[in-house]
């Protein structure tokens, strides 16, 4: 009973929220757009709004800033009350889920020209929005990681960098390691597939088939087995940090420090050094590229998408093609935000950081587009956490990750 008044509470505050709509004017079309951006980014937004009124002046965008940790579950009560807004900015993790839901527009059948727009997006970000053969969404921002290497290590300790191939970083990792002065080579910020994604990819490593209908195969394949024994045997050689299990210090303050040699990760670490270690030099290079000469990586970031049975479609879809456009992520790249048309890549506005992470994202690759990613996520990470406590071998723990995830899949 008091979760069911909890819930009827939660319902009605939305409701009411979202019905004054922030005191629309009539004869304008009023197109809600939630999101989770931070106030950087939020006051960014604003300009892209101001440009799209100015184009538009009978559609006004009413846009609403939300707490990471609260979007989830207004947006899932939004949509349990029969308000949903037109458009918000989705974790690209959501997507599918929402789509299995219906709760989503699929953009490819109802979106003018979207077959030419799908052509002006990176890959990997475009791959996000599909569930079962159609779009739901554009991709709005992106990121992935790349290699972070401290050139001070590298110089002192005589080892030429940064590492291009999995081999040269095996070697790398060893040779910068000393585990008595708590030094090493490379470190995971846990055991969560984002954290391990990259040198999966570049490895080969597949967690199921094209269709996802089997794991098994793929995520327990040759070369997914190799990749996760690679990194077992990095940390049985003590050349991977031991805080990947927990504890000791984070991936960003050891890299920073001077006690991680290697890490992977994304463009924010350039503001997180900038603030707590400003006279650090953070140096990126592409993922090592694995066995058969390629590299890769995992993608991240948010797509903006339309609900299906929220109002102003038309409006609604004018206002996802601003929001998308160059002259609009040109705009929000200026607070760090990486943008997901390819055209971008080397112009001019872009921070010049940006250019690893977006030659990076030409080869990244999405995290499985399924709805029950979660439970696959955690299976893996189980799995990953077994491996490397030596409660059984790379391949029995795979081989039990893949029946747990065919469970799923076939759900």
């Amino acid at each position: 009973m008091r979760r069911l008044l909890v819930l009827t509470i939660t319902l009605v505050f939305v409701a009411a929220m979202v019905s004054a709509g922030g005191g629309r004017e009539e004869g304008v079309q009023t197109v809600r757009y939630w999101h989770t951006m931070s106030d950087p980014e939020n006051e960014q937004l604003a300009k892209v709004i101001a440009e799209f009124e100015a184009q538009n002046p009978g559609i006004r965008i009413d846009a609403t800033q939300y707490a990471w940790d609260d979007f989830r579950n207004v947006i899932l009560t939004s949509v349990a009350a029969g308000d949903a807004p037109e458009t918000a900015r989705l974790d690209i993790i959501w997507v599918p889920e929402f789509a299995r839901e219906g709760w989503l527009l699929p953009l490819d059948e109802v979106f003018p020209g979207f077959e030419s727009l799908r052509e002006e997006f990176f890959p990997g970000p475009l791959a996000t929005a599909e569930w079962e053969g159609q779009y739901y969404g554009l991709p709005q921002n992106t990121n992935t990681q790349v290699l972070l290497w401290n050139r001070g290590l590298f110089d002192a300790h005589g080892v030429a960098g940064p590492p291009e191939t999995m081999e040269e970083f095996v070697t790398a990792a060893q040779a910068l390691s000393d585990s008595n002065r708590e030094r090493y080579g490379y470190a995971l910020g846990g055991t969560y597939f984002w954290a391990p994604a990259p040198l999966f990819y570049s490895m080969g490593g597949r967690i199921v088939d094209d269709a996802m209908t089997t794991a098994q195969g793929y995520i327990n394949g040759e070369e997914s087995v190799r990749a996760f024994t690679l990194l077992v045997e990095l940390f049985e050689d003590e050349a991977l940090s031991p805080n990947v299990l927990g504890g000791g210090i984070g991936t960003a303050d050891g890299h920073g420090s001077g006690r991680y040699a290697m890490i992977i990760d994304g463009p924010w670490m350039v503001d997180i050094y900038r603030d707590t270690y400003p006279d650090f030099d953070v140096n990126f290079a592409l993922v090592p590229a694995g066995p058969d000469g390629t590299n890769s990586s995992v993608v991240g970031g948010e797509n903006a998408v339309i609900f299906r049975n929220a109002g102003n479609t038309d409006a609604a879809m004018l206002w996802l093609e601003h929001l998308v456009s160059e002259e609009a992520q040109r705009t929000m790249a200026q607070v760090g935000v990486m943008p997901t048309r390819a055209g971008l890549r080397g112009d001019p506005a872009m921070p010049e950081y940006f250019d690893i992470f977006m030659q990076q994202l030409e080869t990244a690759q999405a995290r499985l587009p399924h709805p029950a990613w979660n439970q696959i996520d955690r299976a893996i990470d189980n799995a990953f956490q077994r491996m490397l406590r030596g409660d059984q071998s790379v391949q029995s723990a795979l081989d039990q990750a893949a029946d747990e995830i065919d469970r799923l899949l076939a759900d």
